[in-house]
């Protein structure tokens, strides 16, 4: 192999260590380079990081949806504080600041 071919060589690896995307076309090639009696068990590490992976996606959107409900029981429970032992007049102006600021904060899905 020649210097000017190995230096390409090493620049183009470079270029691909500072790149994150990765193509199925990369991941194809260190296939290829793997003798395919261990395609196998390449299989099964792939399949159990993509479990893991989607795992973890579910139970921080399980964590979310659980910090989402105890919000809305304490609101609930502070709703019916106020109204069981709050002055009216005090409790409406309490109202309408929480929901002009609500509504003026509110992002749109």
């Amino acid at each position: 192999m020649s210097e000017q071919s190995i230096i390409h060589n090493q620049l183009e690896n470079e270029t691909e260590s500072n790149n994150t995307y990765v193509s199925i076309t990369d991941i194809l090639k260190e296939m290829q380079q793997l003798p395919k009696e261990y395609w196998f068990n390449l299989l099964q590490i792939i399949k159990l990081y993509r479990e893991s992976v989607t795992q973890t996606a579910v139970l921080e959107q399980t964590q979310e949806t659980d910090l989402l409900m105890q919000q809305h029981r304490a609101l609930a429970e502070l709703t019916k504080q106020w109204i069981e032992e709050g002055d009216e007049k005090e409790q409406t102006e309490t109202w309408e600041y929480l929901r002009q600021n609500l509504d003026k904060n509110r992002t749109s899905i």
